[in-house]
């Protein structure tokens, strides 16, 4: 849920995906720019995936990183070789010194993950992935299972290095693609053990979903998260009502990018008046998306005048 756009890394001057220094300036600079109230890091969801063997295009400017290969080995064969994988070297080592970098006692430090199921879908094809949820079952929990203890590891050492909070982003796991059976089956169990983990050294955490969870509400209540964070197709008066946990989101990023500005604060305002706890960019942001419109979001929150 990247909110380092365009305007923001022409700012930085790039690098803000494999490097230090440029990571911590352009975390900086959205909350600085933007209003957002948080150092989040890091911008892309692909770190995780490039420890296990994918192949990532690293982006520039105008374009997130993104896998441009899967690892194509047998899956015991992945899970032989990556099962004393490093989450403190290569780009997870730069984010991780980010966030020691960014650990500071005013504003807090977000680390964001990528969920299990997206992760797993990622390092593999995901028709593969998906196939094998229905055909091997067992099979297919024992990479996850994996995969989700990988992820463990690094969340804890963001915690570590300093995160005040861990976002878990998993855009894969939509009701749509998964549905409420195997949502319950291969998502929430590894949801519930992450979570615990960063809640036992007293770390809150945050997991969001893509697509339309409505069907999904209510096995989300069992994962213990802080706050569920939803794609702008939920409707977040009726997720407020079956939600036990706090509730995040959900201003449509097609509208951020392309809308003006009353349209912005008018849907900002719904979101509210909905009791949303946390008002966010419903899913990860256009890099054509403009500061003026994000601030269009956070201001309207911070001048309160919705009371």
């Amino acid at each position: 849920m990247s909110a380092c756009v365009t305007e923001i890394s022409d700012q930085v001057g790039g690098g803000h995906h494999s490097g230090t220094q440029a990571m911590v300036s352009a975390a900086q600079k959205i909350s600085e720019l933007t209003g957002f109230e948080n150092y989040g890091v890091p911008f892309c969801l692909t770190s995780e995936v490039e420890a296990l063997g994918a192949s990532v295009n690293i982006g520039d400017n105008f374009i997130e990183p993104r896998v441009t290969r899967y690892n194509d080995d047998p899956l015991e064969t992945i899970m032989e070789n990556y099962s004393q994988a490093d989450v403190t070297s290569g780009r997870m080592g730069v984010i991780l010194e980010a966030i020691r970098q960014l650990r500071n006692d005013k504003v807090p430090v977000i680390g964001n993950v990528s969920g299990h199921i997206s992760t797993a879908s990622s390092v593999i094809d995901p028709l593969e992935m998906f196939k094998m949820l229905r055909r091997d079952p067992e099979r297919a929990a024992h990479f996850l299972t994996f995969i989700n203890d990988y992820l463990v590891k690094y969340a804890l050492e963001m915690v570590k290095a300093g995160a005040d909070v861990i976002s878990i982003s998993d855009p894969t796991a939509t009701g749509e693609i998964l549905g409420p059976r195997n949502f319950q089956k291969f998502a929430v169990p590894y949801y519930h053990k992450i979570i615990n983990a960063l809640h036992t050294e007293g770390i809150p955490v945050i997991l969001h979903i893509c697509g339309n969870a409505t069907n999904l509400i209510g096995s989300l209540n069992e994962v213990n998260a802080n706050a569920v964070s939803f794609d702008s197709i939920v409707n977040m008066k009726n997720a407020r009502e079956g939600l036990k946990t706090g509730l995040m989101g959900n201003v449509s990023t097609q509208l951020l990018h392309t809308g003006e500005r009353a349209k912005i604060v008018s849907i900002t305002r719904n979101a509210l008046q909905s009791e949303v706890d946390i008002v966010a960019p419903a899913c990860g942001l256009s890099m054509a998306t403009s500061i003026s419109n994000l601030k269009a979001m956070t201001d309207y929150v911070k001048e309160g005048s919705y009371n």
